[in-house]
C-alpha cells in the first residue's frame, strides 16, 4: 500500500464505542479487536510510546506532570509548561525529559503530522515530529482533507498521522457518559467515512490513548487535606489524579505506603515505586523512571486524588483517566484496508 494513515482519536475508549456504536457505525465496523492501553492510561505516556515505539519505563513521560529530579521542577511535558505555571526556558529540563529518540527519524517512509495548530508547535512536538512536514486544519470536518493533502502531491508523505484531542476534551468537561461525547463520536465517524472514501488506496489505521470513566467530586480526596500524610511528602504530587507519585521524605520512605492504607485504604492503592517498576508495571526497559518517585497512589473505583499549589487554577473534570479499569485501559484497534 502506498499510503499508511494513522488516526489517533484521543480518549475513545473500547468500551465506550461499544456503547455507542449506533453513532459510530463506520468506525465500529472496521473494528477489529480491543488491545491495551500503557500504564498509565494517558496522554503524555501513551502518545510518547507511539512517538518513540518504547514503554514508558524507558521513555519516562509517565503522566501529565512529571518531576525532573535533577532541578525538582515539575512539569507537564507535552505544553512544557512549569505546574507553577510559565513555559520551561530551561534547555537542560527539556532535554533530560525528551532523551529519546523519536520512531520518526528510524522510519524509511516520508511523514507528515496532521494535527490543531497549537499542537503542531513547541519542544515536545519538534522533537518528535522529526523531520515530519505538518499539516494544520481547524475544525475537525476539516481533518480528512488536511490528511489527503498531506498524503497527495509531488512530496507525498507514505505515513500520515492525524489526531484529534475533542473527544478528550469533551468527556474531561461533560463525562465520558454525556450526550455531548456521543455527538462529538457521530462526527468523528463520519470523519473517519470521509478519510477512508478520500483514501482508498491507503491503509487506515485507527485508535486511541486511553479510556475514560467519570469520577464525581464528592470522591476526589485532597491528600493535602491529609495534613499528617503530606508533611510526609518532600515535593508536591506529579503524575494523574487516577495515578499519583509522591517523592517522600526519607525518614518515612519505608512507612508512607502503609500510612496511606491505613488512612485511605478504601480509595487508594499504595504501591512502592521499586516493586512497581519490577514488576513492569511500565513495561519493559531499563531507562531511569526516577519520576515515579517513592510511592504510587493508584486510586481505586472512581475515586481521584490530587494536591493544590497556592496560585494554582483548580479544574473540574467529570470524566478522568490514567487508571488500571478496563473502562481506561481498552481502546479499540480499527482497521479499514486499502481498497
Amino acid at each position: 500500500f502506498p499510503t499508511l494513515v494513522f488516526f489517533l482519536v484521543d480518549g475513545m475508549g473500547d468500551l465506550m464505542l461499544q456503547r455507542n456504536r449506533d453513532v459510530a457505525p463506520n468506525l465500529w465496523r472496521h473494528r477489529q479487536q480491543a488491545i491495551t492501553s500503557v500504564f498509565p492510561s494517558t496522554t503524555a505516556t501513551a502518545i510518547t510510546t507511539l512517538m518513540t515505539a518504547e514503554p514508558a519505563a524507558v521513555h519516562g513521560l509517565l503522566g501529565w506532570f512529571v518531576r525532573d529530579e535533577h532541578s525538582g521542577e515539575i512539569v507537564a511535558p507535552l505544553p512544557m509548561r512549569h505546574r507553577a505555571g510559565g513555559l520551561v526556558a530551561d534547555p537542560g529540563i527539556v532535554h533530560r525529559l525528551l532523551q529519546v529518540e523519536p520512531m520518526l527519524a528510524r522510519m524509511q517512509r516520508k511523514a507528515a503530522f496532521v494535527t490543531l495548530p497549537e499542537l503542531a508547535d513547541g519542544p515536545y512536538a519538534r522533537h518528535h515530529g522529526a523531520t515530519a512536514g505538518v499539516h494544520a486544519y481547524s475544525e475537525l470536518e476539516a481533518l480528512p482533507e488536511a490528511v489527503a493533502r498531506a498524503a497527495g502531491g509531488e512530496h507525498a508523505a507514505g505515513f500520515v498521522y492525524a489526531y484529534t484531542p475533542l473527544l478528550d476534551a469533551t468527556a474531561h468537561d461533560h463525562g465520558i457518559e454525556s450526550e455531548a461525547v456521543r455527538q462529538v463520536l457521530a462526527r468523528i465517524d463520519r470523519c473517519f467515512a470521509e478519510l477512508c472514501e478520500r483514501l482508498p488506496q491507503a491503509l487506515v489505521v485507527a485508535s486511541a490513548d486511553h479510556g475514560f470513566i467519570d469520577c464525581p467530586e464528592s470522591r476526589c480526596i485532597d491528600l493535602a487535606a491529609h495534613r499528617t500524610l503530606y508533611a510526609m511528602l518532600c515535593a508536591p504530587l506529579s503524575g494523574e489524579r487516577r495515578v499519583a507519585y509522591c517523592h517522600v521524605q526519607p525518614e518515612f520512605a519505608d512507612t508512607f505506603g502503609a500510612a496511606v492504607m491505613a488512612e485511605l485504604g478504601h480509595a487508594l492503592l499504595a504501591v512502592k515505586a521499586s516493586e512497581a517498576l519490577e514488576m513492569g508495571l511500565f513495561g519493559a526497559g531499563s531507562g531511569t523512571v526516577a519520576a515515579a518517585g517513592d510511592w504510587i497512589l493508584i486510586a481505586r473505583d472512581d475515586w481521584t486524588v490530587r494536591d493544590v499549589l497556592p496560585g494554582e487554577k483548580l479544574y473540574s473534570m467529570i470524566g478522568v483517566h490514567g487508571g488500571l479499569t478496563p473502562q481506561e485501559m481498552w481502546v479499540p484497534l480499527i482497521v479499514r484496508q486499502p481498497a
